[in-house]
């Protein structure tokens, strides 16, 4: 967090102690746009949206260190990662720059005097701090940047409020960059204040190639993982994991025992118990991979076995097409649109996670008893 005098700034870490940042990979409609109007260009608030896992955040960082570097290359990713600034920016300690991530909300909760909560929600103590900051001087001479990833995150309209002021009166020396996967999701009167750049799905031979430079994969496992990423580097990263990959397994075995065999009962994939939000991304995932799973069976039944994006799972589609018989190409269809239901209610209502999920499985059995 920033310090009141620029003097009190500590030194940077050593180069060593600061692990590079991976490059940013493709959206070069983005990075064309920014090249185009150049620094001076710049609007005082963006909004870059588009699905999970394909940049926004990396992009938001990347240009926030070109901004402050002191040697850039080139603009908008040409920061030289060894100056001051750079070593301060990465390593989450520069006094110009403010990343809104759990660690800044709970922060701004405590030193608001409220009461530890068990949720990162953005609330308006992070709104007020934010504002906080942004009032206060650079600290060496460039922008104040404020990074807001998930903004679709507020839930409440004060945390709005609080922010519009700033958004409402443009200031050169300040940046806002705020991310969120659907920009309808933004409320109007923020969203109307923010230049919207649009983020697409990455190629598989871009996410494949990242997997391999820098991410120390074989070339075949990289395709493999980059085919069921569905276009998102950030799920393919998030496969390397082998938290995140078990976990998807768990719900591929699940959906497919749900329809291959609906009079047992198949183990639910696990949700954490004990943080609701957390299990609410689980069960995203796990939505994500039953949707792929669904999806890959029934083109498979239809004969588009090459089409699948899980080829690894072939053996297991073809049992389950060979157990569902003629209705093969049908299940899959309206597991989808269970899946669906399944996504709204985690995603609009406050129904727990797990309910969610055990009325999901009983969907997908029933429709195979009837």
């Amino acid at each position: 967090m920033p310090k009141k005098k620029s003097a009190e700034l500590a030194p940077p870490p050593p180069p060593h102690e600061v692990e590079p940042p991976k490059p940013f990979t493709g959206q070069r409609h983005v990075v064309d746009y920014f090249r185009r109007i150049g620094p001076s260009g710049l609007a005082h608030a963006y909004l870059f949206h588009g699905p999970r896992g394909v940049g926004k955040r990396s992009f938001a960082n990347a240009l926030a260190w070109t901004l402050h570097c002191e040697r850039p290359t080139s603009f908008p990713l040409g920061y030289c990662g060894t100056c001051g600034p750079c070593i301060r920016g990465i390593a989450g300690s520069s006094g110009d720059l403010i990343v809104v991530d759990e660690d800044f909300i709970h922060e701004a909760d405590a030193l608001a005097g409220t009461p530890e909560r068990k949720t990162s929600d953005f609330g308006i103590e992070a709104s007020r701090r934010i504002i906080s900051l942004m009032e206060m001087k650079s600290y060496e001479g460039g922008r104040l940047i404020t990074i807001v990833p998930d903004f679709e995150n507020v839930t409440k309209i004060e945390a709005y409020n609080v922010l519009l002021k700033q958004l409402e009166e443009p200031d050169p020396g300040k940046l806002f960059l705020i991310t969120a996967e659907r920009a309808e999701s933004i409320i109007e009167t923020i969203r109307s204040r923010t230049v919207a750049i649009r983020f697409d799905l990455l190629g598989e031979k871009d996410i494949a190639e990242q997997l391999v430079r820098h991410y120390g994969q074989n070339k075949t496992r990289a395709a493999t993982i980059a085919a069921r990423s569905l276009g998102s580097l950030g799920h393919a990263i998030e496969e390397l994991d082998e938290g995140a990959a078990g976990l998807r397994q768990a719900a591929r075995d699940w959906f497919l025992a749900c329809l291959r065999t609906p009079q047992a009962l198949p183990p639910i994939p696990p949700l954490e118990k004990d943080d609701r939000e957390a299990a609410r991304g689980q069960l995203d995932d796990i939505l994500r991979q039953a949707r792929i799973t669904a999806r890959d069976l029934m083109v498979t039944a239809l004969g588009g076995e090459r089409l699948a994006f899980d080829r690894e799972s072939a053996p297991e589609y073809k049992k389950t097409i060979a157990a569902l018989g003629a209705r093969a190409h049908e299940r899959p269809a309206s597991a989808i649109a269970a899946i669906n239901e399944a996504e709204r209610l985690n995603s609009t209502t406050n129904v727990a996670p797990s309910a969610i999920l055990g009325w999901l499985q009983i969907q997908l059995r029933a429709d195979g008893v009837r």
